[in-house]
This record gives C-alpha cells, sequence and structure tokens, in this order.
C-alpha cells in the first residue's frame, strides 16, 4: 500500500474498515460481465500475498472466496463474469512465473444473478410449513407475500431487499424460521448454467464453479452488508420505466426516482456496512437538476462525498460508437 512520509495510507484510514484483509468485503450488485470484479481481483490477490504471505494459489483462493461478490440482472452476464473471473485466476502467475492453470478445486466465485424467475408457485411455498408448526397459517401468508416480491426479480434485480421484506412487510414473529423457510424454498430453484449441459468443462466442480447462482444465492447477498459497494449504475429515465419500476421507486426512493441510476445510488448506500464507501459511475446530471434536490440535500446530511469526478462530455466514446 502507499503510505505518506509518516506511515499512513495515502488513501486514508478508512475508519471503520477490517484491518485484516480476509475481513474485507467488496460488493458489485451491476456487475455485468465482471470487469470491476476482474480489476479488483488483480489488486487483492497480491496484496494478500504481501499482507499474509499467502502463495499465489492460496491468495487466488482466498480472495475469491472471502472478498469479492456480485450481482446481475442477466443471467447471460453473470456467467460471463463468473468465467472471466475465472479466466483470471487461471491465468494468475505461480511463483515461477507461470499461469497456475485450471484446477477443479478453485473456490467458485461469489457471482449470483438476482434477476432469475421464480418457477415454483406461491402454493409451492406454503406447502412448506407444515400444519403442526407453530403460526402455520401466519407463515403460509407471509411466504406468500415473499413470493410475491421475489415473483419481480427479472424486473427489480438488485433493488430487491429481502431484509426490508422480512423485517417491514412481515409481522411473524419467528424471523429466524421465516428466513429458513425462504432459504428451502429459493434452493428448489433450479440454476442456469454455463452453455447447459453440453459444456465441455462441466464436470461435478465446474458446474459449481461455472454457474449462474441461484435465487436463494442471490438472496443472501443482497442480504449482506459490504465495506465497499462499487459499480457502473444502470440508466433508466422514469418515463421509460415499467409500472412495477415506478412503483418500487416511489416506495422506497422517492427522492430518487426520477431515474434508475439515482435509484441505485441509493441501493447501494444501502448495501454498504456503516462507515462502509460506495464508489458508482453515474450520470452527472443530478448534481445540478431541481428534481434531485431532495436526494442532494439528503446525501449531503447523512453521507460524506471523498471524491466527485466530472468525467466530461464523450468520455465513453469508443471508435466503436464515435
Amino acid at each position: 500500500l502507499r503510505t505518506l512520509d509518516d506511515g499512513t495510507p495515502a488513501a486514508g484510514k478508512f475508519e471503520g474498515w477490517p484491518n485484516r484483509l480476509q475481513d474485507f468485503t467488496l460488493l458489485d450488485p451491476c456487475c455485468g460481465s465482471g470487469h470491476f470484479l476482474v480489476a479488483a481481483f488483480l489488486l487483492l490477490v497480491p496484496m494478500r500475498m504481501a499482507a499474509e504471505g499467502l502463495s499465489a494459489m492460496d491468495a487466488v483462493d482466498t480472495v475469491l472466496a472471502d472478498n469479492l461478490h456480485g450481482l446481475e440482472l442477466d443471467p447471460r452476464c453473470v456467467e460471463i463474469a463468473v468465467f472471466a473471473l475465472a479466466l483470471a485466476a487461471w491465468r494468475f502467475p505461480d511463483e515461477c512465473g507461470g499461469p497456475l492453470g485450471v484446477r477443479a478445486d478453485m473456490p467458485p466465485p461469489n457471482v449470483a444473478c438476482c434477476g432469475l424467475k421464480v418457477a415454483a408457485t406461491p402454493k409451492d411455498w406454503e406447502a412448506l410449513v407444515p400444519d403442526a408448526a407453530p403460526h402455520a397459517q401466519l407463515l403460509r401468508q407471509e411466504l406468500r407475500l415473499l413470493h410475491t416480491s421475489f415473483a419481480q426479480a427479472p424486473l427489480l434485480g438488485s433493488l430487491l431487499d429481502p431484509a426490508r421484506s422480512l423485517k417491514n412487510d412481515l409481522a411473524t414473529s419467528s424471523f429466524d424460521t421465516l428466513r429458513d423457510l425462504l432459504g428451502r424454498a429459493l434452493a428448489t430453484e433450479r440454476p442456469a448454467t454455463l452453455w447447459g449441459q453440453a459444456s465441455e468443462l462441466q464436470d461435478d466442480s465446474w458446474d459449481l464453479a461455472l454457474t449462474a447462482k441461484g435465487l436463494l444465492d442471490a438472496a443472501r447477498l443482497l442480504d449482506g452488508r459490504y465495506h465497499l459497494v462499487v459499480t457502473n449504475v444502470p440508466y433508466l429515465a422514469r418515463g421509460k420505466q415499467h409500472d412495477v419500476l415506478k412503483l418500487h421507486c416511489d416506495t422506497y426512493f422517492p427522492a430518487a426516482r426520477s431515474d434508475l441510476a439515482n435509484v441505485f445510488l441509493e441501493r447501494c448506500i444501502e448495501l454498504s456496512a456503516y462507515s462502509g464507501v460506495v464508489q458508482v459511475v453515474m450520470p452527472q446530471n443530478w448534481l445540478f437538476l431541481p428534481s434531485y434536490k431532495d436526494q442532494r440535500a439528503e446525501l449531503l446530511n447523512r453521507s460524506q462525498l471523498l471524491l466527485l469526478l466530472q468525467l466530461g462530455y464523450s468520455s465513453f466514446q469508443t471508435p466503436l460508437n464515435v
């Protein structure tokens, strides 16, 4: 890490962050094909090698298992992101300078699809509650509400918040029981796997590693809180949003509802831990338009801006779209 003359980190101390890299967590809630995750991987692996004295292979495994997390609405993008991370791990140099290579025992990346459609019916979920269970009728009613929430996953993606549903929308006195039932219900959903059954890479290990994980994995990631949330947010003006998406934004993100990009900025802040840091790429018009006045005031009142960088016009132009 770069340090100043007095030995303090040049980037600041980030008070509230863990002192050990193995405890650090990063999430990209709109990871696309995994560019940010791969970039973080290539930074964290040598950092853990230096800080903990790990071999290249052990550092690769621990970074994949402990540090990096990704969510994406599109199952195909999830599969590409998982493969991109796997490829970066296979190509990472060992102590002799050669690539580590393909390994069946490598931990699967923590990347999940938050846009998978729920295949089971509400009755299928309700059937998981035994008749003899305490408050069985109430639990079934609450599972129906949760099913309704997760049925909107293809539209809402990372905007889904299991904790919000479990704590606010539901009235059960058995929070742990309901969470367990949700896990059992989502575990029945079949994940989409890379290249289907025809993949030459799919044995028992790679069937797990190269997969767009199911809704249960997504629910676990959405229920977590992270030290660093970094992403390129999706953009969609309110006039082009589906009515379900509009209602969700009106209900939970009223100050940011004018554009999906601003809604995702708020969601990223929700996903960050106490003293967490959020880094996003997003349009700049919300910095001055009157329709975002309330959001600007809320952000300044509850957060600290560490860096605001305007990229300027044509920043994303390439030879393909100039």
